[in-house]
């Protein structure tokens, strides 16, 4: 999950580990409990042109 956050920086802006620790440690803690989770997103892909 960090990598993720890390990665798409626009999902959590201004993400650290630091900051979100008690929330990390409580999903890890879920996932050891309950197994892994599923997570869904929706996706655009916008293509702009100039016009001629």
């Amino acid at each position: 999950m960090i990598y993720f956050l890390r990665k798409v920086i626009w999902m959590v802006p201004g993400f650290t580990v630091d900051q979100y620790r008690d929330r990390l440690r409580q999903l890890h803690d879920r996932i050891n409990d309950q197994g892994p989770f599923v997570a869904h997103t929706t996706r655009f892909l916008i293509e702009a042109r100039k016009p001629a």
